[in-house]
């Protein structure tokens, strides 16, 4: 069976919020799709889970492939083995711990045929314990100018809120940095871009990301694990200096500024450190980028002049207060 949408859900410790990921999926109002879980070796009950969930959705049980890895490899080779089995006109990925509008697919793939479009995006909410952030995306419809957006750090590159024509992944070898689990999503949405002849956005949030706990708002990067965004980020730059030589080498500045800007939303000085030491060559641009808020570029210039003290006031007054008690 040709299918118009493909769904790929990687599945890894997630057995408490995936029930409602996968009620927001069976239940959806589109039709012509297929499911592509992707067990990763989970040491938990969540395919367990999905399989409960789909019992009381027996329409959809011929249209669900259950994959497994017999080993955990990571997000980043679970996407790929969803992408070597998906068959669908397009390509859409969900993460097991969100959910989606019933409506979600439907105007998406609607709107991409309506136009003939490689891609279609949307807006989303960003979901904590007992309240929501509509999060919206800027509004381009030249595929370079959201390439040159999403560089800046203006556009966001979450995968999750792309509809994408398969052809794109097929005829261009697009496929994840096996192991490279932290900006995967960065490397292949500029890949897929850079190739897409059309795109167009739906200015509604029709996706739901999942901040069940205010704290993780703060969550920040490990040197390894700033180590595994290089992996991407570098394959990325290399990829971007091959196919557009000597015209966005400012932008690329941009992008290794946004990739470690979280380490900045900490109290910890090592963090910053950690920082200080990642991509130096690109603190030359904090100030260039009129794309970011001037708060974000005064954090960066305080961090690469070592103003320690204004760096964690920030994170204090802003993060804390906001994340830690307006948004939860």
């Amino acid at each position: 069976m040709n299918y118009k949408i493909s769904i790929i859900i990687p599945v890894y410790r997630v057995e408490n919020y995936i029930s409602c990921c996968c009620r927001s999926l069976f239940g959806m109002r589109f039709q012509d799709v297929e499911y592509l879980f992707v067990n990763d070796a989970t040491p938990d009950g969540s395919m367990a889970v999905v399989e409960s969930i789909l019992n009381e959705y027996p329409h959809r049980k011929a249209h669900v492939k259950l994959l497994a890895h017999p080993k955990n490899m990571g997000v980043a080779s679970a996407r790929n083995t969803g992408l070597e089995a998906a068959t669908g006109e397009y390509i859409a990925f969900v993460d097991a711990d969100d959910w989606i509008e019933e409506n979600m697919f439907e105007k998406l793939y609607q709107r991409a045929e309506a136009g003939h479009f490689d891609i279609v995006g949307c807006d989303w909410y960003l979901e904590f314990e007992t309240s929501k952030r509509y999060m919206r995306q800027p509004v381009y419809e030249r595929t370079s100018d959201c390439l040159k957006a999403m560089l800046s750090g203006e556009m966001r590159w979450f995968l999750w809120a792309f509809l994408i024509r398969r052809g794109i992944y097929v005829k261009n070898n697009i496929r994840f940095l096996d192991g490279a689990n932290i900006g995967e999503d960065m490397a292949v949405l500029l890949r897929c871009f850079s190739f897409a002849r059309s795109y167009r956005h739906i200015s509604e949030a029709l996706y739901h990301y999942v901040k069940s706990n205010a704290v993780s708002m703060t969550a920040l990067d490990s040197k390894k694990q700033i180590e595994i965004v290089k992996r991407n980020v570098d394959a990325t730059v290399s990829f971007i200096r091959s196919r557009y030589p000597n015209s966005l080498e400012q932008e690329l500045d941009f992008l290794k500024l946004n990739v470690k800007f979280s380490l900045l939303i900490s109290d910890n000085a090592a963090n910053y450190e950690v920082w200080n030491i990642s991509f130096p060559e690109a603190n030359r641009s904090i100030w260039k980028n009129a794309k970011q808020p001037f708060r974000n570029r005064l954090l960066q210039w305080s961090a690469s002049h070592r103003y320690y003290w204004i760096v964690r006031g920030y994170y204090n007054i802003l993060f804390k207060f906001v994340y830690g008690v307006l948004y939860r």
